[in-house]
């Protein structure tokens, strides 16, 4: 006698499984109870409380804020309680009649009768459809109504920031506001003073690219969300349809063939529609609505060369100027931020593909076997095209990332004489982080690596015009140290990211900063040989009597034009010295040497061969005295700077010696003569080399 009341609150708490559970005591009362009259009337009112409960679960089912698992509680529910009542439609039916369709606390102020449901002009008759069945069909052209209106959202915010409103339909730049209605012939020429003048101010073109990250994350999160919910109410729905399957085997194996079979039975084998057609002409080409609206909102346009086509799903009858704006690719920031919802929404499609075939049709027959055999997910083409979009994003990253890295370094390199491969290996790291499909972006990483270091070469070039040899030999270290530290890195990480696909980075970045670093030398070399020219000037050259002593020479006993060169040598060395240290220069066709070789080997053939040609120029000017002076000069510069000297200067020197002695009269055998002997019994070779020691010690 209390049910019918404990079966009215139950309802009242949303508790429809205690309704089921305290609903099945009644039906003890069968049609030989029907006879007393107050068990008759608990039976009715119990059935009355059982077809409100079934309109309020009716209206779980077809509610799109429900949760997942309080929709496979309300599917579980519902079905219990339609097995219940088949069994009440076998005795009197009298319960039935006393159905209401009223009120009750679910359906209060709900428009809908008898089970049947109009969303976005598609109506359902639920009654038609097994509880799960039903629930995927409703929630199924939920989705498909949400993924139409979050198009039509998107278009109509990106129409009213056009026409100067703001995204809530306010005008931006007056308190009065348009309406909701379409444009008319008579708002023509306000609305043409409008656009003139959102043409003067630029704003509307980045709060229409604002609009669109907005509506790419929205949709992404709308994707995200329903998939899985649709999935968990798709699995629900196979088990029942396997249940029922189980079911139909059973009574045909039975005596009678199968008769008395259930109503949602009937239905079924009527509409013939099961879990895969359900989402393979409701699901699938509302998802891939969906992943073209947030292509486009994200890209805009595809990438010059690629075979994804990418077309508008809105804005289509959009001014031209507006048209633009959509179809432009987004900003750096926007793009990235963008990339990283592609990236999720791919992944969520892929997850749910995976689970999609779990959804294979049933091996009732051989045809049922077949197809689950040959099953194909219907979400196979939404992935490709999520897995397009997010490579296609990614690649604008990696070109985006690089661009800005070489404009720093640029920058970096032309005003402080700085390569900053820093920042490229952070912006590779920072990539190999953010990147989801880094193996299909391998080409624009290398060409963004390669355009980093062009960049970097190209402003350290412009760093060392109209600069002294210092700045060149910054560049140089710059450059070395580039080589040797910072671009072994990048190649390193690189190789990381791509999966081993950039083979040619390290020759191709290696090739670009050594031509940079030879030239750079180079140049620094040239200007090393101009300044020892200078230095190695003889200056006057006076005439003595044959025989005679040069009282100069005693007084002066180390030349100055000795003196100035070794110190011009002496200098080169410490300035390579401080900018390279021991550093050597990379030469494939030879052993590595060192810089500080290189530069004193310059300086010294220099010097010895500024001396050897202003001693031929001068040869008739020389005396056989000064002749045999020269010649002591040039045997203490090859002794002292054989080391650095090449054969080429060598030979030249040993000949501009013999041309001396020649000169003298001496044929090789008075040597020191003119310089005469000191009192210890010294040559005056080795009284050159004693006095030339220093210069000698700081080579």
């Amino acid at each position: 006698l209390t049910v019918p009341g404990l079966m009215r609150q139950h309802i009242e708490n949303a508790n429809f499984s205690a309704v089921v559970k305290a609903y099945r005591k009644i039906l003890v009362i069968d049609k030989y109870h029907f006879d007393v009259e107050l068990l008759r009337y608990v039976r009715t009112k119990a059935g009355e409380a059982a077809q409100d409960a079934r309109h309020d679960l009716e209206l779980i089912l077809a509610d799109e804020t429900s949760s997942a698992n309080s929709l496979l509680d309300a599917i579980r529910d519902l079905g219990e309680l339609l097995e219940l009542l088949e069994k009440e439609d076998d005795l009197d039916g009298s319960a039935n009649k006393g159905s209401s369709g009223g009120s009750t606390p679910r359906s209060s102020g709900q428009n809908s009768s008898e089970g049947v449901f109009t969303i976005d002009k598609h109506r359902i008759r639920v009654r038609n459809y097994p509880p799960a069945l039903a629930c995927l069909l409703l929630q199924c052209t939920h989705f498909r109504s949400l993924v139409e209106k979050a198009i039509s959202n998107t278009e109509t915010t990106t129409e009213r920031i056009f026409r100067g409103e703001g995204p809530d339909g306010f005008d931006s730049a007056s308190t009065g506001s348009f309406g909701e209605e379409k444009r008319s012939s008579s708002d023509n020429s306000l609305l043409e003073s409008t656009a003139s003048q959102r043409s003067r101010d630029k704003r509307w073109k980045y709060d229409v690219l604002e609009s669109r990250v907005a509506a790419t994350l929205r949709s992404v999160s709308l994707a995200k969300s329903w998939l899985p919910r649709l999935l968990q109410i798709g699995l629900a729905t196979l088990e029942a349809e396997k249940r029922q399957a189980a079911r139909r085997a059973t009574k045909k194996s039975m005596p009678g063939g199968g008769k008395g079979s259930s109503k949602n039975e009937e239905n079924k084998d009527e509409n013939d529609l099961t879990v895969h057609k359900v989402f393979g002409s409701i699901v699938t080409p509302t998802l891939r609505r969906l992943v073209e609206h947030i292509a486009f909102c994200a890209l805009g346009c595809a990438n010059q060369g690629s075979k994804f086509k990418l077309g508008a799903t809105f804005g289509k009858s959009s001014s031209d100027r507006l048209q633009m704006i959509l179809k432009s690719p987004l900003p750096p920031t926007q793009t990235a931020k963008c990339a990283l919802e592609l990236a999720d929404l791919a992944a969520a499609i892929q997850e749910s593909n995976d689970s999609m075939y779990s959804l294979r049709p049933l091996e009732d027959d051989e045809d049922g076997a077949k197809q689950r055999a040959e099953y194909k997910s219907p979400l196979e083409g939404c992935l490709k095209m999520a897995n397009d979009a997010v490579v296609m994003i990614e690649r604008r990253v990696c070109i985006y990332s690089f661009d800005a890295c070489a404009r720093k370094c640029s920058l970096s390199a032309s005003g402080s004489g700085t390569f900053d491969g820093e920042s490229l290996l952070q912006c590779v790291q920072k990539l190999s982080e953010d990147l989801k499909r880094p193996e299909d972006c391998s080409s624009e990483v290398e060409k963004g690596s390669y355009l980093v270091v062009q960049k970097c070469c190209e402003g350290l070039n412009s760093y060392i015009k109209d600069r002294s040899d210092a700045a060149r030999l910054r560049v140089v270290a710059e450059c070395n140290d580039a080589l040797n530290t910072t671009i072994v890195d990048v190649v390193r990480e690189v190789s990381y990211l791509t999966n081993d696909q950039s083979d040619s980075l390290d020759t191709n970045l290696s090739a670009l900063i050594s031509t940079l670093e030879t030239e750079v030398f180079d140049a620094f070399l040239d200007s090393v040989k101009r300044n020892v020219a200078s230095c190695a000037k003889l200056g006057l050259i006076e005439s003595t009597a044959p025989g005679g002593g040069n009282k100069q020479d005693e007084a002066m006993p180390f030349p100055p034009y000795l003196a100035a060169s070794f110190l011009s040598i002496v200098r080169c060395r410490a300035q390579v010295e401080r900018a390279l240290r021991t550093a050597t220069l990379r030469r494939p066709d030879s052993e590595k040497v060192t810089y500080q070789f290189l530069a004193l080997r310059t300086a010294s053939d220099g010097v010895v061969e500024n001396i050897c040609l202003e001693l031929r120029s001068k040869l008739n000017l020389i005396s056989p005295h000064k002749a045999d002076v020269f010649a002591i000069h040039m045997q203490f510069l090859i002794n002292t700077l054989k080391k650095y000297l090449s054969d080429e200067v060598v030979s030249l020197a040993s000949d501009t010696r013999r041309m001396m002695l020649s000169k003298a009269g001496t044929g090789g055998r008075g040597i020191g003569k003119g310089m005469g002997n000191g009192p210890e019994g010294l040559t005056a070779l080795e009284n050159l080399e004693r006095l030339g020691r220093v210069y000698v010690l700081c080579l």
